[in-house]
């Protein structure tokens, strides 16, 4: 894929007869159609597309807390690029064709900010909560708690998200998430993350959790 700064009528965007023109970060890039293959995939091939579309099913519903989450990386490499080429490589499993996301690995958020300490969620019959519970590990002088938790929970049975970004600080320790009634009954995978006061750093993500919403 060639780039270029200037041109006679400058930048395009979309297809012009056999090229392809976009803009990626303020830079102008150009390249040729594909050609379309007549051999069939290979197995290898097939794998790769499939887990590529299990990688991006799962994060791009919730691409406004990448860009959060991922946000440390820049130039070429966008935070959903990032995010993709993470859990491509950690969180996913199985042998083709059944693969499947490995909770535990995702990440959604990825940084140097002082991590989660002691996370554990907890729930109560009819009050569709999940309390989210954790320790306050802000050593006096640094960032004070200040810090802002963030909170995702995810039904892989009904493919169906709840965020809530900068909720509360680290300092408050406990911090009840209200989800879907829909929600009770099913199992359910809960994160949690912490994001500078100024919203310019971030921590690794934690997964806390499978829990049963009561």
């Amino acid at each position: 894929m060639g780039r270029f700064l200037k041109g006679i009528l400058g930048g395009f965007s979309g297809k012009v007869g056999n090229v392809v023109g976009a803009c990626i970060r303020g830079v102008d890039y150009m390249r040729s159609l594909p050609r379309k293959s007549t051999k069939p995939p290979t197995e290898a091939q097939l794998k790769q597309r499939t887990t590529f579309g299990l990688v991006v099913t799962f994060l791009r519903p919730i691409t406004a807390l990448i860009n959060v989450g991922y946000q440390s990386y820049k130039g070429k490499e966008t935070p959903m690029n990032a995010a993709t080429s993470y859990h491509l490589e950690k969180a996913v499993m199985g042998v083709y064709p059944n693969l499947s996301i490995n909770y535990p690995k995702v990440l959604i958020s990825k940084g140097t900010l002082l991590r989660v300490a002691n996370a554990e969620v907890v729930t109560a019959a009819g009050t569709s909560e999940i309390e989210f519970n954790w320790t306050n590990n802000a050593a006096v002088g640094s960032t004070n708690g200040t810090d802002k938790a963030t909170f995702m929970v995810y039904s892989d049975q009904m493919d169906e998200y709840v965020v809530l970004s900068s909720a509360v600080p680290r300092s408050a320790e406990t911090f009840a998430l209200v989800v879907p009634l829909d929600f009770i009954g099913q199992e359910v995978h809960c994160w949690m993350s912490f994001v500078r006061a100024d919203g310019k750093q971030v921590s690794d993500s934690k997964y806390v959790a499978k829990i049963r919403v009561l």
